[in-house]
């Protein structure tokens, strides 16, 4: 147990098995996405999964996020050391929403060993939570505005990748989120691709924010195939 985030693994980790590094949506606990936890598991995959507080929003202070995203990101290299250690050689990646953005801030040099991996929503975290009314609400009633959120969190928004020689992402998205767009996916696949990744966006069927994820985290196993170079027979 961690002060912002918990975290299970469910599987077997062998040298033949790649490790997925899974990240809850916001407000989100482990049992409700464990339907997508058992497909990544039936296709064969070890998984790492991550829930994290509430109150990374919901106490309406914009220094939580930052924190949490510094914690669970070097829980992951403590945890890839290991597994890398026991013989595991492959690890990718499947974030969800808040679990997206994090995802977002560990790759390239940060952990360089998350080669492919999918963004299961992605876009401008400030404004995502600016369009959720009980949120906004409570950070205007602590004095922030957008503006502020934005240049609060500009380095976790456009952070330094590094090099992305060879990685391969896909966002998965929706014209009709409301909170994190189709539309407003290339501001954050631009910076990606001039690092040099193979970045690919899925629309999937959706009418909200919330059926994008879940219809999503229903396709986790459809959309890592997508990154997921064919692994030769063994």
């Amino acid at each position: 147990m961690h002060s912002l985030f918990e975290s299970a693994e469910f599987g077997i980790p062998t040298q033949a098995t790649a490790t997925i590094i899974f990240i809850c949506p916001y407000d989100t606990q482990l049992q409700k996405v464990h339907f997508a936890i058992r497909r990544l598991l039936r296709a064969d995959y070890h998984v790492v999964a991550y829930q994290t507080t509430t109150a990374v929003f919901s106490a309406a202070d914009p220094m939580i996020l930052p924190e949490l995203i510094a914690q669970v990101r070097e829980d992951i290299k403590s945890r890839i050391a290991k597994l890398t250690a026991a013989g595991v050689t492959e690890f990718g990646f499947f974030g969800s929403s808040l679990g997206s953005f994090i995802l977002y801030n560990c790759i390239g040099h940060k952990i360089p060993e998350l080669r492919w991996g999918v963004f299961n929503t992605g876009g401008n975290i400030a404004l995502g939570l600016w369009n959720m009314a009980s949120l906004r609400q409570l950070h205007v009633a602590r004095g922030w505005s957008l503006p502020r959120l934005e240049e609060e969190w500009a380095q976790l928004q456009w952070p330094d990748f590094g090099r992305l020689d060879g990685c391969r992402f896909v966002f998965a998205s929706s014209r009709r989120d409301t909170i994190a767009p189709l539309a407003n996916i290339s501001h954050y696949v631009g910076p990606m691709l001039r690092a040099g990744a193979e970045v690919r966006v899925c629309e999937v069927p959706a009418v909200s924010h919330r059926t994008t994820v879940i219809v999503g985290l229903w396709k986790a196993p459809q959309l890592v195939r997508m990154v997921r170079r064919p692994q030769p027979a063994r």
